[in-house]
């Protein structure tokens, strides 16, 4: 008894903080994977929530297991739904098939984590901070972008497969009902900071969301089931046997992909390591300087991987050390890595008792939530290259790869990027 009683006095801290940083991640994995998955097509929403939901359970309980940073918290996260939902707009656009696009993204998060695991292995995760910053600006500026006319229809309601600029201009297929959801949601994410920084503004802007689709469902009745209703996730329908074949289908699926295919999802793969290498390295850099701890890149880097491989194995989103939820666990009591198993194994609790809550959460509040997101990931502050001639061709290198990756594609911009750093680096030697 007094063994128990001294673990729990050791770990209290530890178990607090991990259940409140479940609170921020999970809503937050959920509302990401819905967004990505919904892009694809409007049924797949459910199979987004799972994603998100597998995918925080895979990373919070492998990444600390196997990780060397106490109290990160690893989740899905912005940089990886931003460039997945950019990813399948980009795929769907081309015509190809729901079922097939799950697949890419599914290998996809596979090939993100192996080579995560091999820059571990290599030593060379504290290179990852010398990627230059123009490459990475334009690039998240030009996802940030996408991301916002992708999400632009379900913010408005209209027909699924509608582009942006047809939505601006025939406001007769607007939804008022999913409109005002999302517009609460956007104004109310942004307003929270300004009101309150203990709960983040994106489960905020989710719960204002959800209370103003229980409002309006209040005069219509059929708001208020979930059967044909195109303004909310519906049910999840993922346990037991039907889940196991859905994921034994799939790799079925992927088995007969082509060499050629897996090749060109290559490009990606590197882009989408590099942002979540670096969004998990800054997070730990922040933890570092809070509590005075030095965190070891290489293996975290290798243990984020492989979390990433398990997550992308599973069917759920690949993601990174988060800082939201970190913070929330370093300021709820967080003391070890256990916080972040901790974190994992509530998230599974919770999902699996509180299933039948995510299949209300209106798809138009995590439309304007991602639109929020992609609206912070537009970068200003290259503008300031201008001010100066010796910076002019920083602020070109912006403008080129967001240009390339709205026009041509996230891959062509990724190979863009490889190349204008190879060329910033030389000009850094010459000069």
């Amino acid at each position: 008894m007094r063994e128990f009683s001294g673990a729990w006095m050791r770990h209290s801290g530890d178990f607090w903080g991990g259940f409140a940083a479940m609170l921020v991640a999970l809503p937050a994995s959920v509302a990401f994977g819905v967004t990505v998955y919904a892009a694809i097509a409007p049924h797949y929403a459910a199979f987004g929530a799972l994603a998100g939901v597998l995918g925080a359970m895979a990373l919070g309980l492998i990444a600390p297991t196997f990780g060397g940073t106490d109290r990160l918290i690893s989740s899905p996260c912005a940089p990886a739904a931003a460039v997945l939902t950019a990813f399948a707009m980009q795929f769907v656009a081309q015509g190809v098939e729901p079922f097939a696009i799950v697949l890419m993204m599914t290998v996809l998060g596979i090939l993100t984590g192996l080579l995560q695991i091999l820059i571990g292995f290599l030593g060379v995760g504290k290179l990852i901070k010398y990627i230059p910053y123009p490459v990475v600006s334009g690039y998240l500026s030009g996802v940030g972008l996408i991301i916002i006319g992708g999400q632009l229809p379900t913010f408005a309601g209209a027909a699924s497969g509608s582009r942006w600029f047809e939505v601006a201009m025939n406001p007769q297929t607007w939804d008022w009902r999913g409109l005002a959801v999302g517009i609460v949601t956007v104004v109310t994410m942004l307003g929270a900071p300004r009101v309150t920084k203990a709960v983040p503004g994106t489960i905020v802007g989710i719960l204002a969301g959800a209370l103003t689709y229980a409002g309006i469902a209040a005069v219509d009745p059929s708001m208020r089931t979930l059967q044909d209703n195109a303004l909310v996730i519906g049910p999840l329908g993922a346990t037991g046997e039907g889940y196991v074949q859905l994921i034994t289908d799939r790799w079925y699926q992927i088995g007969e992909m082509k060499l050629s295919q897996v090749a060109a999802l290559i490009g990606g793969a590197i882009t989408l390591a590099a942002l979540l290498s670096i969004d998990t390295l800054k997070t730990c850099v922040v933890l570092d300087q809070m509590t005075r701890t030095r965190h070891d890149p290489n293996r975290e880097l290798a243990a984020q991987g492989l979390a990433n491989v398990v997550a992308s194995t599973i069917g759920g989103m690949p993601g990174a050390g988060t800082m939201g939820a970190s913070m929330v666990n370093l300021s709820s009591g967080g003391q070890t890595r256990i916080s972040g198993i901790i974190a994992g194994v509530m998230t599974l609790v919770v999902a699996l008792l509180l299933g039948a809550f995510v299949a209300w959460i209106p798809i138009a509040a995590l439309s304007g939530v991602l639109i929020v997101v992609g609206l912070r990931m537009i970068d200003t502050d290259p503008l300031r290259f201008l001010e100066s001639r010796a910076t002019v061709l920083d602020f070109s290198v912006v403008l080129a790869v967001v240009a390339v990756a709205l026009f041509v594609g996230l891959i062509a911009a990724s190979a863009t990027g490889v190349i204008l750093s190879i060329i910033l680096f030389l000009r850094e030697q010459v000069g």
